[in-house]
């Protein structure tokens, strides 16, 4: 197994790292974030039943919509909604909604995916239908199976959809599913795909009904044919992830139910197994990060081209600078509140 989740645990005693992020925006509704969105020098904040723009130092109501929103992303002028009705897309100049009916015998699904590729096409998952991509003016479909729950796009070209019966991945013309029974030996541990976590470094975050693994950015090649680093959890069981970000020389934060938990990056000379290896790893403490109670916690974060840490929650969004990360994510561990807990497995631990 490759270093980048060596040694995962339950949450035991650890450290508290105190962070003060400034400025923070109050939302209105207090409503659960969907999608933070930077184009350019604008800054949007969906919600799931409205989207904001941030001008000056607030974010200002720009749209309410009736169906909840589920996803969103942003296009050139547009925003592109996903909702449980259908899609939207919503001009940048006027926020005026435009519908766009998908083909088929429902016009209006339930959107679970709505995304641009490397290539700069839209896609678009429809729990019920399958997967569609935008191109001329008209959808077309890509991918027949029913149960979509969410879909992402990667740096190398890669389109990648969760659904039901496992992992479904476009590169190029081919496509390439990956499940639980391991055909062509493309396996993950589990069928039931929930969701997709693309980070800042390029890593692929797959969370599934019963383990998280990750497509590393520098093994996506390779990776039909290697063991994909795995676990059971993060922080503890039934943990819910919402999102992860790199920081570069510290470590990976995790948004979660239980709030912000930091995974140090590994000491100078840790030894890592091979990957067949049945051992269980070495154990290792997540950090909880402890925020004022004026942020919330945060179900959305992000890290921008400046280095900051942007994170939103039901109370509003907030922002760490490049300073005030690098102190969060280094301060070192008290040593008193050190306390061994169960290690969660690797993949062959899981089998």
């Amino acid at each position: 197994m490759r270093p980048l989740l060596l040694g995962l645990l339950l949450l035991g005693f650890a450290a508290t790292a105190l962070a003060r992020p400034r400025p923070h925006y109050a939302v209105p509704g207090h409503e659960k974030p969907v999608a933070l969105l930077h184009a350019g020098k604008t800054t949007y904040l969906v919600t799931e039943r409205s989207v904001f723009r941030l001008e000056g130092a607030a974010f200002v109501r720009k749209h309410q919509i009736e169906q909840p929103i589920q996803c969103a992303t942003v296009a050139d002028t547009a925003l592109w909604l996903g909702t449980r009705a259908g899609v939207q897309t919503l001009s940048t100049a006027t926020f005026r909604a435009h519908p766009l009916p998908l083909p088929g015998p429902d016009a209006a699904p339930g959107i679970t995916a709505v995304f641009r590729d490397a290539r700069g096409a839209m896609w678009v998952g429809a729990n019920g239908q399958g997967v569609f991509r935008w191109a001329g003016n008209a959808f077309t479909q890509e991918l027949h199976t029913p149960a979509i729950n969410g879909g992402v796009a990667t740096a190398d070209s890669s389109v990648w959809i969760a659904t039901s019966i496992g992992l479904s991945r476009k590169q190029g013309a081919e496509w390439t599913r990956y499940n639980e029974e391991g055909v062509a030996n493309h396996e993950i541990p589990d069928n039931i795909v929930e969701k997709l976590l693309p980070d800042n470094a390029g890593n692929l975050w797959v969370v599934m009904s019963d383990a998280i693994c990750v497509f590393e950015n520098n093994g996506q090649c390779g990776a039909a044919e290697e063991e994909l680093p795995t676990v059971k959890f993060i922080g503890r069981p039934g943990n819910e992830v919402f999102g992860v970000a790199s920081v570069a020389g510290t470590g990976r934060l995790f948004a979660t139910a239980q709030g912000l938990l930091l995974l140090p990056n590994e000491p100078a000379g840790f030894a890592s197994f091979a990957p067949a290896t049945d051992k269980v790893e070495p154990k290792r403490l997540l950090v909880p990060v402890a925020l004022p109670a004026s942020v919330g916690t945060p179900v959305l974060l992000e890290i921008d081209k400046q280095q900051r840490l942007w994170l939103a929650s039901t109370e509003g969004v907030a922002v760490l600078t490049g300073k005030e990360l690098r102190r969060l994510a280094t301060s070192p561990p008290d040593p008193l509140s050190k306390k061994e807990g169960a290690p969660v497995l690797s993949k062959r631990n899981i089998d």
